[in-house]
């Protein structure tokens, strides 16, 4: 596969949303270029948006009950030690979760001193240790994991054994004994215990 054969994504990569009607199985899936990592509340509106968009010859009740199954960020490079490096870098403040990349003079009460690369190699260092799975997907990522931390997904499975994935990445951060950490370069899940 050449660059021509792939569909044109806009720099950053893009949002895969899938909507799905538990009872009926009728789904929608739409994929929303985005430059930026940190937009998730604004994929999720643009998602609904597109569905009722783009199906207007449905009536109302068709999506009575739909819920979103899946809001994956598509990296546009899946690497498992690029996405621990910049989980690392958040950690110590080398890059802003929701403006990027931060150089050292951005405050001057930050040298990035020995201190600091210190700080910053301890942190990567711990993640490595903490890593549970990586994937480019939720999906991935829970079956990358091993036998001690897979979740049970089959709670999460409709009537079509179709997984709500959504749902079963709010309940890993609702219990709070793992952390799903979305990077540029894929999904981390890290152990916290």
């Amino acid at each position: 596969m050449n660059a021509t054969d792939r569909p044109h994504v806009a720099a950053g990569g893009a949002w895969l949303a899938r909507v799905r009607n538990p009872s009926s199985a009728h789904e929608y899936r739409t994929v929303i270029p985005s430059t930026r990592l940190r937009t998730e509340a604004w994929a999720q509106e643009q998602a609904v948006l597109a569905c009722f968009r783009d199906t207007p010859q449905l009536s109302a009740s068709f999506w009575e009950g739909a819920a979103l199954y899946e809001l994956t960020y598509l990296p546009r490079i899946v690497h498992r030690e690029r996405a621990i490096a910049w989980a690392a870098l958040v950690e110590v403040g080398g890059v802003s979760a929701h403006k990027g990349w931060r150089p050292g003079t951005a405050a001057a009460w930050e040298r990035r001193g020995d201190r600091w690369r210190d700080r910053l190699e301890a942190s990567h260092q711990e993640m490595r240790e903490q890593v549970i799975g990586f994937g480019e997907n939720l999906a991935q990522v829970m079956t990358a994991a091993d036998q001690l931390h897979r979740v049970d997904i089959e709670a999460y499975r409709d009537g079509f054994d179709e997984v709500n994935w959504q749902q079963l990445g709010v309940d890993v951060h609702k219990a709070a004994m793992s952390t799903l950490i979305r990077t540029p370069y894929g999904l981390l899940w890290l152990d916290n215990g």
